[in-house]
């Protein structure tokens, strides 16, 4: 026989009452959002260690640490002399009049140079002792600083205004000269750094690349169109007082002579190339003057008589007597190379005559009609 138990109905309340509670709660409570799916990225390779461009300089400091004592500033003083002038002191009307010679101006320009010998041979600009404001003059008075503070009053040895290099001296031994290097090794996209005196800063440097070689001086703009010139181009940065301040390549030998900006653009600066000043100086040295070859005939532009060749320069004119008329050449031969160099226009053919030196022996490669031939001949002193 089973036996029922019976709850009170007090118990059966509190039962009803819990369960009913429980309920409520359940129901109100916040229920947990279910878990979003965790997007899984694709693995990532390793971060690779930072590789240098080859050929990019770590440091400049040593370079400059050796190069800094070859640099020097140079001073450039001037005295313009007046024209006397005529003073009415008792009125323009008056026919009295009495001459007074006013005073001389004083002309100064500031610029760089660096030491090729220990006993004070200096190379820098021709522009730089003989400004044109003085109308090709040299300075009256030249003062050279050197990176120790010292200075000493320099004579200009001699000077080539067409290439825009001056070689001058100072009375001062156990100098440290900077190195020449080979301008013809440079290849652009080359580190080169330019140290020099802008706005009287001393030793102040810049870095850049070569930008290009071989630019004609109307490439620059500016009317430098004049002279024998075959600049580097560069993107350091150089202002009034780098010229004739040395740009060096990361030997730090000289590879040029910081010349010349282009004011209207950013990053165009030109160097005289040191093979070309090399060969500059060592005339100044001995002749005083440069020793400039000559062959005798005139270059022209084909395309300025109309004649559209994609090389050559055309003969203009044969001087009687020269070489260019003993080895045969004739009006209107057209010269396409120069000892192999191909000439891209007369320009070209007038500045290698010229560095050729005297009494090279020099082949042209020459069209005539539809013929072209070898021709030799022998370079003599470019006449005054």
């Amino acid at each position: 026989m089973s036996r029922r138990t019976s709850l009170s109905p007090a118990l059966t309340a509190l039962l009803l009452l819990a369960a009913t509670g429980c309920s409520r709660r359940s129901e109100s409570s916040p229920q947990p959002l279910p878990a979003a799916p965790i997007a899984t990225l694709p693995a990532q390779p390793a971060p690779q260690p930072l590789v240098p461009v080859p050929g990019a300089p770590g440091s400049f400091v040593q370079l400059v640490k050796r190069a800094r004592a070859s640099v020097v500033n140079i001073h450039s003083l001037a005295l313009i002399h007046q024209r006397p002038m005529a003073v009415f002191p008792y009125g323009e009307d008056s026919p009295f009049y009495q001459l007074v010679q006013p005073p001389d101006q004083k002309a100064q320009s500031l610029g760089s140079g660096f030491i090729v010998s220990a006993d004070g041979d200096i190379i820098t600009n021709n522009h730089v002792v003989a400004p044109e404001e003085l109308g090709g003059r040299v300075a009256d008075e030249i003062t050279i600083k050197l990176d120790d503070k010292r200075e000493f009053k320099a004579r200009v040895v001699a000077r080539d205004p067409a290439t825009d290099v001056a070689l001058l001296k100072i009375d001062a031994k156990d100098l440290q000269p900077v190195p020449l290097g080979d301008s013809d090794a440079l290849e652009v996209g080359e580190w080169v750094v330019a140290i020099g005196q802008p706005y009287g800063l001393s030793s102040t440097v810049t870095a850049g690349i070569v930008s290009a070689k071989g630019r004609r001086g109307d490439e620059l703009g500016g009317g430098l169109n004049r002279g024998y010139w075959d600049f580097i181009q560069t993107d350091c940065a150089i202002n009034p007082g780098n010229s004739g301040g040395p740009l060096l390549n990361m030997r730090g030998e000289v590879v040029g002579i910081n010349t010349a900006i282009n004011a209207k653009a950013q990053g165009l600066a030109f160097a005289v190339p040191v093979n070309m000043a090399k060969n500059v100086v060592a005339d100044l040295r001995k002749f005083k003057r440069v020793q400039r070859g000559w062959l005798g005939l005139r270059p022209v532009d084909p395309h300025a008589v109309g004649i559209e060749l994609p090389v050559g320069a055309l003969i203009g004119q044969v001087v009687p007597g020269s070489p260019a008329m003993r080895a045969g050449l004739q009006r209107g031969d057209i010269v396409l190379k120069f000892d192999g160099v191909v000439i891209d226009d007369a320009e070209r053919l007038r500045w290698l005559s010229a560095n050729a030196g005297v009494n090279k022996l020099v082949t042209l490669h020459v069209r005539r009609g539809s013929a072209e031939q070898d021709v030799k001949l022998t370079t003599i002193l470019q006449p005054d």
